[in-house]
């Protein structure tokens, strides 16, 4: 096993395994049409000004998992003393490698990457199957409500 930083290089296998979480997850009927041509431009502009990265897990040179973290600096953080937040995204695991610890490993990174970026606030949207992972790191369940329409 080994972890690496992705770089713009490796956007191609990162928005094909983030594909492959949505068909798992059965929300791929929910994304725009050429979404996989926007999800890679959006993540190489967001490396390109150093707010958005990925961790690649491999195993004899084939990517098992992944996962990434965004900064945001939406409303109404923006108006805050420190004005962004964290977001983690695309923890991705391939079924057949699961339970071996690699999404951890990925979340570690993850949160020394966005704690350096100086951020203090880290939120998700989790599926079902992967609360309780986030759970064993501390993620709570923030209040927020939201509505599907």
């Amino acid at each position: 096993m080994e972890l690496k930083k992705a770089e713009i290089k490796d956007l191609d296998t990162v928005v094909r395994l983030k594909m492959a979480m949505f068909k798992e997850v059965g929300s791929i009927a929910l994304l725009q049409d050429n979404a996989e041509e926007k999800i890679y431009a959006k993540y190489q502009e967001l490396y390109k000004k150093d707010m958005g990265c990925h961790y690649l897990i491999y195993e004899n040179d084939t990517v098992i998992a992944c996962g990434g973290a965004i900064i945001k600096d939406d409303v109404p953080f923006c108006f805050f003393k420190t004005p962004m937040y964290g977001y983690i995204i695309d923890v991705y695991c391939i079924p057949e490698k699961r339970r071996n610890g690699y999404s951890s490993r990925i979340i570690e990174e993850l949160l020394k990457w966005l704690m350096g970026k100086g951020v203090h606030n880290i939120k998700l949207k989790p599926s079902a199957a992967g609360k309780h992972l986030y759970e064993k790191f501390g993620f709570c369940d923030s209040g927020e409500m939201e509505l599907w329409i």
